[in-house]
């Protein structure tokens, strides 16, 4: 009898430890987040998202919001989460995306995890990041902010935005100022029928180039126009140029405007 009961305090001893180790599974994988080797820190990444457990995740975001750890660890931390997808981590990502206290690095990785994670509530304050001197934060915000479409009217969309930080994206950031004076060999630029004034420039407020008038364009002037961008980007490395083609009325002082080159920053749509 004795021994029955000594077999089932042991037994009961390694139901415990073995509970304790299934929690803390998670520790030493979190743990290589912030290794040296890249080779490690990825396969930790895959772990912690293939696993994606309630615990798991509740760690992540303790780790994501813990300002004496690594800027890499959080980073990292924040990727993951954003892989995983479940919702609970949003307002913390969302109070790393608009803290201008956090190192830029972390609040992009932050930015384009709540695009992945897919909470509209959460996303919409990304409209109030300040555009920031190279850009790039803003432009990650917009590239998530794009996901939810416009509050103005869009008569159409050609291509795609570039994926934040890619060798693409680098490119059109570039060459945006030329792409968007593409014009016909000529010089000319074609003509939307009925159209008071045309204004053509770089909104950074959506990251795309945009064609206004205060007419719906023909979908065969949208086509030439297009094409010409298209030649242009392609040239300079850019496959699927993002453009828009948007309502905007400016009542114009001289005839038509076309590529206009002062007006690179002009938001001829409103805000998103």
């Amino acid at each position: 009898m004795k021994i029955y009961s000594a077999l089932l305090i042991l037994s009961f001893v390694l139901i415990t430890l073995s509970g304790c180790i299934e929690d803390n599974s998670a520790d030493p994988t979190i743990n290589n987040l912030d290794s040296e080797n890249e080779s490690v820190r990825n396969a930790a990444m895959d772990r912690l998202v293939e696993t994606g457990d309630e615990g798991t995740v509740e760690a992540l975001i303790q780790l994501a919001g813990d300002e004496d750890r690594t800027v890499e660890e959080r980073k990292n931390a924040v990727t993951v989460l954003g892989k995983i997808g479940e919702e609970s981590p949003a307002e913390v990502l969302l109070n790393i995306s608009m803290d201008e206290g956090e190192e830029k690095e972390l609040r992009m990785a932050s930015i384009l995890a709540l695009g992945e994670i897919g909470n509209e509530s959460m996303i919409k304050p990304l409209r109030g990041l300040d555009y920031d001197g190279d850009g790039l934060l803003r432009y990650h915000a917009v590239y998530v902010l794009d996901q939810l479409g416009t509050n103005n009217e869009v008569y159409a969309t050609y291509g795609e935005l570039p994926y934040p930080l890619s060798e693409e994206q680098r490119l059109y950031r570039n060459n945006v100022n030329e792409i968007k004076d593409a014009c016909r060999a000529d010089g000319t630029f074609p003509v939307v029928d009925n159209a008071t004034c045309v204004l053509v420039g770089y909104n950074y407020q959506s990251g795309y180039i945009e064609v206004s008038s205060d007419v719906k364009p023909e979908k065969s002037e949208m086509d030439e126009i297009y094409q010409l961008y298209d030649s242009e980007a392609q040239k300079r490395g850019v496959d699927q140029v993002p453009v828009r083609f948007v309502y905007g009325y400016v009542s114009p002082l001289e005839g038509e405007w076309y590529n206009m080159s002062d007006l690179d920053d002009f938001n001829v749509t409103g805000t998103l």
